[in-house]
């Protein structure tokens, strides 16, 4: 059996941002800030790819790199470079410079020059935390969904935030938080109960990128236990060249949904477990799974920690059959014996075996019969009869010595490499009924012998009916004596 291979994404660093509400930044800078970097990514990104949970593969631009970090510090204005980079390439002066030159060639004006690249954004899940400064809070992910390959684009992210009290909402203004280049954030001291609200602004090199999309309304859960998953786990089977045999796991999901789980794949033969952060995907591909195979998947939500989880959610599946990949008989899969493997009883002792073939017949090399009895008894054949049959064949007929016997009969069909597979049944011999026909009940003996059983029959009756016949003379009589002695 293959080793089984869970394609999980590996989220080494998320970028981050507090929501602070009492302190308020200067959006047109940030805007500005966001097209300058963006000036720098589009000179100095390398273009990467990551992929996601689902197995699909996100394009963009890697910004994490000293010439873009030197190139993004001379956006700052304030902020040079002093050589303190990680790595032993320190960038050169002409990249600060380019990152001076950028924030001059860019501007606050927010006017729309190009097409939309988001399509949504919104509060993926969250699970408690605890922070020196915000004390109990909650830790999200937000996701922003693409309608394309952003290219060199920055995000400017802002959120809003509402409570409740006597029936009525109060709300507060737009915060704005920060720049970003990735489309999964992560956002901090979110405080439970409250209800919060994430609106994002795509920006290029010259500018705003469509039109700003805004999240719904999210609560923050009171909650200190992971959430459940609500729904059962749903499985679509797949395949492709790449990764084989697939699944997609997928369940209904909902901001108030933990981050982190635990996942249990296996079968018959094999366990492995795998620790999963969600994405903005909606599903997780099971990669590299054996044709037609029953498996189990559990889910566990768990803490940022693991130190506490969810009750586990189990689902059933069966994978794909090989043949639904390849087509019938592909020699790509293992052979596959005929379905519906049957004897039909004829005279004389003969029998009509028929099936249903597994493949195509430019697919089947040739079949083999073979054919015996579990005894000798009562002139059964115990010894085992071959017959080799053409692939175009669906039957054969066989002769079945002996009464009261039971015969194995096997059905071996070869593909065009040699490759077997068998099919068997079983059928029992009875002695024939002796039926008796019209014509040999009219033969003349048959006839005469029938008519004396009818005059012998008609005799006795008529001699019991003569011998035990009462006289109704003499009944009349002993009831007229009986009638004067009264």
């Amino acid at each position: 059996m293959r080793h089984l291979l869970l394609l999980m994404a590996i989220i080494e660093a998320i970028s981050a941002f507090t929501v602070v509400p009492y302190i308020q930044i200067d959006y047109a800078h940030y805007f500005r800030l966001a097209q300058c970097q963006a000036k720098c990514m589009q000179k100095y990104g390398v273009p990467s790819s990551r992929v996601l949970l689902d197995g699909s593969i996100e394009e963009f631009l890697d910004s994490k790199n000293s010439a873009c970090e030197a190139c993004e510090s001379g956006c700052h204005q304030h902020r040079r470079y002093h050589g303190k980079a990680k790595g032993p390439k320190v960038p050169t002066k002409t990249a600060v410079d380019d990152g001076l030159k950028f924030w001059a060639e860019s501007s606050a004006d927010i006017a729309k020059v190009g097409s939309t690249i988001v399509s949504s954004i919104q509060l993926l899940c969250q699970n408690p935390a605890m922070d020196e400064e915000f004390g109990e809070s909650s830790d999200g992910l937000i996701g922003i969904s693409l309608l394309r390959p952003s290219g060199p684009t920055r995000f400017v992210v802002q959120w809003k935030q509402r409570t409740q009290a006597m029936g009525y909402y109060d709300e507060s203004q737009w915060i704005t938080a920060s720049v970003e280049s990735d489309t999964l954030l992560k956002v901090k001291g979110l405080i439970p109960g409250v209800q919060y609200r994430f609106m994002v602004t795509a920006v290029g090199p010259s500018g705003r990128l469509g039109e700003t999309v805004e999240s719904t309304w999210a609560e923050i859960s009171s909650s200190g236990i992971p959430r459940t998953p609500g729904a059962a786990l749903s499985i679509r089977n797949g395949y492709n060249s790449d990764r084989g045999v697939t699944a997609h796991l997928e369940w209904p999901r909902t901001p108030q949904d933990s981050c982190h789980y635990k996942l249990q794949l296996s079968n018959s033969t094999m366990t492995i477990h795998t620790d999963v952060t969600l994405d903005t995907s909606s599903s997780i591909l099971l990669p590299n799974l054996e044709f037609d195979t029953d498996y189990t998947v559990t889910l566990t939500a768990t803490s940022a920690d693991k130190s506490q989880a969810s009750k586990a959610v189990t689902a059933n599946f069966k994978s794909l059959q090989c043949k639904d990949v390849h087509g019938r008989g592909s020699l790509q899969c293992i052979p596959e014996p005929v379905t519906d493997l049957s004897v039909f009883l004829l005279k004389n002792g003969t029998g009509l075996i028929s099936w249903n073939p597994s493949a195509d017949p430019e697919n089947i090399l040739f079949y083999q019969l073979v054919y015996h009895a579990l005894s000798n008894e009562n002139g059964c054949q115990e010894q085992k009869e071959t017959i080799n049959i053409k692939s175009v064949a669906t039957s054969a007929v066989v002769d079945f010595t002996g009464y009261r016997c039971e015969y194995v009969v096997r059905l071996i069909n070869y593909d065009l490499i040699g490759r077997d597979a068998a099919a068997e049944t079983r059928v029992r011999i009875e002695p024939s009924r002796t039926v008796i026909r019209l014509d040999d009940l009219l033969r003349p003996e048959i006839l005469i012998i029938s008519a004396c059983f009818v005059l012998f029959f008609l005799l006795c009756v008529l001699i019991r009916c003569k011998f035990g016949r009462k006289c109704p003379h003499r009944v009349s009589e002993k009831q007229q004596k009986l009638r004067e002695y009264a």
